[in-house]
């Protein structure tokens, strides 16, 4: 059928990685006659069916969605060309390594076809724009979005996911050489289904240090680990179930340490304004009123930090990650809240502070106490990053060098091109 983009012919989206949120857009763009949605992974025997449900329950839309799979390999070679938008749907600390398995594939595609596809995340922290340029070449058209659309769980790998909350609007970067409005136009119809519910919209962001001053995850999640567990040994179980929910049982000293955190990023974002007038930051608002635009009426309690993390609905399926050890349960070093949001997330933002000269007890306190449960070296205890652990941290420092503009912008810019435009 033809597409209103590309007349003549579906559009061809290839997703990265088998997560929650890749399985949202396999099922919501593969139920799309307009688009061929194609899958590398590791794991293509879940997919056999080629048939993804995507719940939608109560305020999400009340109607399943079901989308075909067209292609699932594990190959790039195989997979990726013809192409239009190759979206990353990994953690973040898994980004790396995703662009160098495609970065091959994505340059015999460029003398192939003589154009580039797009390469977007789902989701990103730190400097990830820095990250592309490093790895997949300044003429790759890249995009970042600065949060995920919703937030979605696999019911049953391969098969069906749900969309446990839906954010209103989504910020996008893009590099110098990528058409936003091309982006936005390709990418809204993949993240919402057409009926049942208004989803998110696209808007832009002019450069990439909103995604890098982000107030989400990497402040979130630190402040309610140390919260939680900042008392804990580190070595004794828990009973299963004693935990409580990640979010629904938000308390005091989480919401303590991250309005801490919050304060320190909103900080952070004056003296880079002053030193970097050209960056625009107008999307880096306090984190509070941030989920509060985003979420609206989920949210049933707006009074205080505390209030909007327990009481919002679309955070209510959250739990704490643990592995099963013997005794009990232990919080879990190896999962994305520590392993996307300290390297890549707390890390960064600690850089900036340093290279503004701001103080930031909270974020030394977090990550001394992360790194210590990761059993990794990224600060010393003067707050030097000169740990041992620093080069796999996507900071500024490590990926742009001296010049701290970098944090935003990677070229200076120019006319985007592409023949999908």
């Amino acid at each position: 059928m033809a597409s209103h983009l590309n007349p003549g012919r579906r559009l061809v989206i290839s997703l990265m990685g088998t997560g929650n949120g890749a399985h949202v857009i396999a099922g919501l763009a593969g139920a799309n006659p307009n688009y061929e949605v194609r899958l590398l992974t590791r794991r293509p025997e879940i997919f056999k069916s080629r048939q993804i449900t995507v719940q939608r329950p109560g305020k999400m839309g009340g109607e399943d969605v079901t989308g075909t799979v067209d292609v699932v390999g594990t190959d790039p070679a195989e997979v990726l060309p013809g192409s239009d938008v190759v979206l990353w749907c990994g953690p973040v600390s898994a980004t790396p390594a995703a662009f160098r398995t495609i970065a091959p594939t994505l340059e015999a595609m460029k003398n192939e076809e003589g154009r580039s596809a797009y390469v977007g995340t789902l989701f990103a922290q730190g400097c990830t724009h820095l990250l592309a340029k490093s790895i997949l070449g300044d003429d790759t058209p890249y995009f970042a979005l600065q949060n995920i659309p919703w937030l979605c769980t696999t019911i049953e790998p391969g098969r069906v996911a749900r969309i446990v909350g839906n954010k209103h609007h989504i910020r996008v970067a893009t590099s110098s050489n990528t058409s936003f409005t091309w982006t936005k136009k390709f990418l809204e119809p993949c993240i919402n289904a057409s009926t049942g519910f208004k989803g998110a919209e696209l808007q832009n962001i002019p450069d990439f240090a909103s995604i890098v001053l982000n107030p989400a995850n990497q402040i979130i999640h630190p402040a309610r680990m140390w919260g939680r567990f900042s008392d804990w040994d580190m070595e004794t179980p828990f009973e299963p179930g004693t935990l409580g929910s990640l979010y629904g049982d938000f308390d005091e000293k989480s919401a303590e340490a991250l309005v801490g955190l919050d304060e320190e990023l909103q900080s952070i974002k004056s003296a880079l304004l002053t030193a970097c007038p050209e960056l625009d930051l107008t999307s880096v608002i306090p984190l509070a009123d941030r989920i509060v635009q985003q979420y609206g009426d989920q949210v049933a309690d707006k009074t205080n930090m505390q209030t909007i993390m327990s009481t919002n609905q679309a955070y209510s399926m959250a739990q704490f990650p643990v592995v099963e050890v013997e005794g009990g349960v232990i919080p879990n070093n190896n999962h994305r809240v520590v392993l996307d949001d300290i390297p890549h997330g707390l890390i960064p933002l600690k850089d900036l502070a340093l290279r503004l000269s701001l103080p930031s007890p909270w974020m030394d306190s977090m990550i001394l106490w992360h790194q210590k449960f990761m059993k990794k070296s990224y600060m010393t205890v003067n707050g030097d990053l000169s740990g041992s652990d620093i080069g796999e941290c996507t900071s500024v420092t490590v990926l742009g060098g001296e010049e701290i503009a970098n944090v935003g912008f990677t070229n200076p810019p120019v006319t985007p091109t592409s023949n999908l435009i």
